[in-house]
Protein backbone atom coordinates (compact mmCIF):
# COMPACT_ATOMS: atom_id res chain seq x y z
CA UNK A 1 0.00 0.00 0.00
CA UNK A 2 3.22 2.28 0.93
CA UNK A 3 4.07 1.75 -2.85
CA UNK A 4 0.65 3.05 -4.45
CA UNK A 5 0.73 6.09 -1.93
CA UNK A 6 3.85 6.86 -3.26
CA UNK A 7 3.26 6.36 -6.88
CA UNK A 8 0.30 8.37 -5.79
CA UNK A 9 2.44 11.11 -4.66
CA UNK A 10 5.21 11.59 -7.36
CA UNK A 11 2.08 11.36 -10.33
CA UNK A 12 0.12 14.12 -8.63
CA UNK A 13 3.87 16.04 -8.21
CA UNK A 14 4.47 15.80 -11.57
CA UNK A 15 1.07 16.94 -12.60
CA UNK A 16 1.31 20.00 -10.66
CA UNK A 17 4.79 20.33 -12.40
CA UNK A 18 3.18 19.89 -15.83
CA UNK A 19 0.40 22.53 -14.87
CA UNK A 20 2.95 25.13 -13.77
CA UNK A 21 5.24 24.80 -16.39
CA UNK A 22 2.53 24.95 -18.86
CA UNK A 23 1.39 28.22 -16.82
CA UNK A 24 4.42 29.96 -17.12
CA UNK A 25 4.69 28.96 -20.70
CA UNK A 26 1.42 30.84 -21.38
CA UNK A 27 2.39 34.10 -19.14
CA UNK A 28 6.00 34.21 -20.97
CA UNK A 29 4.61 33.80 -24.19
CA UNK A 30 1.16 35.73 -24.33
CA UNK A 31 2.89 39.35 -24.17
CA UNK A 32 5.55 37.84 -26.65
CA UNK A 33 2.13 37.43 -28.96
CA UNK A 34 1.20 40.84 -28.91
CA UNK A 35 4.75 42.33 -29.82
CA UNK A 36 4.68 40.10 -32.99
CA UNK A 37 1.41 41.23 -33.97
CA UNK A 38 2.73 44.97 -33.42
CA UNK A 39 5.63 43.81 -35.35
CA UNK A 40 4.14 42.13 -38.28
CA UNK A 41 1.65 45.35 -38.40
CA UNK A 42 4.48 48.02 -38.70
CA UNK A 43 6.16 45.42 -41.33
CA UNK A 44 3.65 45.74 -42.96
CA UNK A 45 3.10 49.53 -42.95
CA UNK A 46 7.33 49.73 -43.96
CA UNK A 47 7.00 47.16 -46.78
CA UNK A 48 3.79 49.65 -47.91
CA UNK A 49 5.69 52.90 -47.90
CA UNK A 50 8.80 51.48 -49.27
CA UNK A 51 6.72 50.02 -52.66
CA UNK A 52 5.10 53.68 -53.14
CA UNK A 53 8.53 55.61 -52.48
CA UNK A 54 9.47 54.89 -56.41
CA UNK A 55 6.41 57.17 -57.24
CA UNK A 56 6.55 59.22 -54.00
CA UNK A 57 9.98 60.94 -55.21
CA UNK A 58 8.02 62.65 -57.68
CA UNK A 59 5.48 64.29 -55.20
CA UNK A 60 4.93 67.71 -55.32
CA UNK A 61 8.77 68.18 -57.04
CA UNK A 62 9.98 70.45 -59.53
CA UNK A 63 11.59 67.61 -62.36
CA UNK A 64 13.52 68.16 -66.13
CA UNK A 65 12.13 66.82 -68.75
CA UNK A 66 15.14 64.47 -69.48
CA UNK A 67 13.84 62.79 -65.78
CA UNK A 68 9.96 62.40 -67.21
CA UNK A 69 11.21 60.93 -70.25
CA UNK A 70 13.03 58.42 -68.06
CA UNK A 71 9.75 58.01 -65.65
CA UNK A 72 7.98 57.35 -69.21
CA UNK A 73 10.58 54.43 -69.64
CA UNK A 74 11.17 53.53 -65.82
CA UNK A 75 7.45 52.66 -65.63
CA UNK A 76 6.49 50.80 -69.10
CA UNK A 77 5.98 47.65 -67.62
CA UNK A 78 3.72 48.47 -64.96
CA UNK A 79 2.27 50.94 -67.26
CA UNK A 80 1.67 48.05 -69.63
CA UNK A 81 0.26 46.31 -66.31
CA UNK A 82 -2.04 48.49 -66.07
CA UNK A 83 -1.17 49.71 -62.68
CA UNK A 84 -0.07 53.33 -63.41
CA UNK A 85 -0.99 56.05 -65.79
CA UNK A 86 0.92 59.39 -66.80
CA UNK A 87 0.16 62.13 -67.97
CA UNK A 88 2.40 64.80 -69.05
CA UNK A 89 1.11 68.02 -69.81
CA UNK A 90 3.99 70.33 -72.38
CA UNK A 91 4.54 73.80 -72.95
CA UNK A 92 2.80 73.51 -75.91
CA UNK A 93 -0.38 73.00 -74.07
CA UNK A 94 -0.77 69.21 -75.33
CA UNK A 95 -2.08 66.49 -72.17
CA UNK A 96 -0.91 63.61 -72.88
CA UNK A 97 -2.17 59.85 -70.52
CA UNK A 98 0.58 57.30 -71.39
CA UNK A 99 -0.30 53.86 -70.78
CA UNK A 100 -3.67 54.44 -69.08
CA UNK A 101 -5.47 57.23 -68.03
CA UNK A 102 -6.84 58.05 -64.64
CA UNK A 103 -10.14 59.52 -64.19
CA UNK A 104 -12.52 60.26 -60.92
CA UNK A 105 -10.31 58.48 -58.49
CA UNK A 106 -9.56 54.96 -60.89
CA UNK A 107 -7.85 53.69 -63.31
CA UNK A 108 -9.11 53.35 -66.65
CA UNK A 109 -7.02 50.60 -68.70
CA UNK A 110 -8.10 51.53 -72.37
CA UNK A 111 -6.00 53.39 -74.26
CA UNK A 112 -2.58 55.75 -73.68
CA UNK A 113 -0.44 56.94 -76.12
CA UNK A 114 2.52 55.48 -77.03
CA UNK A 115 5.97 56.82 -76.27
CA UNK A 116 7.66 57.37 -79.43
CA UNK A 117 6.54 60.85 -79.90
CA UNK A 118 8.20 62.18 -76.92
CA UNK A 119 11.89 62.92 -78.45
CA UNK A 120 10.57 64.34 -82.01
CA UNK A 121 11.04 68.09 -81.71
CA UNK A 122 8.31 68.73 -84.26
CA UNK A 123 5.61 66.81 -82.44
CA UNK A 124 3.22 68.25 -79.95
CA UNK A 125 3.77 65.35 -77.29
CA UNK A 126 7.59 66.52 -77.55
CA UNK A 127 9.25 66.75 -73.78
CA UNK A 128 11.80 69.05 -73.39
CA UNK A 129 14.66 67.60 -71.57
CA UNK A 130 15.95 70.89 -70.57
CA UNK A 131 11.99 72.27 -69.38
CA UNK A 132 10.86 72.10 -66.40
CA UNK A 133 7.62 69.80 -64.85
CA UNK A 134 5.87 69.85 -61.47
CA UNK A 135 5.25 66.75 -60.52
CA UNK A 136 2.17 64.84 -58.21
CA UNK A 137 0.91 61.77 -57.74
CA UNK A 138 -2.49 60.61 -57.44
CA UNK A 139 -4.39 57.97 -55.57
CA UNK A 140 -7.65 55.96 -56.16
CA UNK A 141 -10.27 55.77 -53.50
CA UNK A 142 -8.74 53.12 -52.00
CA UNK A 143 -5.33 55.55 -51.98
CA UNK A 144 -3.43 53.23 -53.66
CA UNK A 145 -1.19 55.66 -56.11
CA UNK A 146 -2.26 55.39 -59.57
CA UNK A 147 -0.65 58.13 -61.45
CA UNK A 148 1.67 60.68 -62.10
CA UNK A 149 1.10 63.99 -63.10
CA UNK A 150 3.98 66.12 -64.95
CA UNK A 151 2.93 69.76 -65.67
CA UNK A 152 5.83 71.73 -67.85
CA UNK A 153 5.80 75.50 -65.87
Amino acid sequence: MSGTVSTALKFGAALFLVLAIIGIAVNVFSPATEAAKVATTDFSASTTELKDQKYLIYDNTTISGSQVVNALRKFKGEGDAKNIAIQVTTGKGTSTWYYNSFAADSLVTTGGADTTNVNNSTNNEYINPSGMFKASVKRDKNSVIRALIFEQK
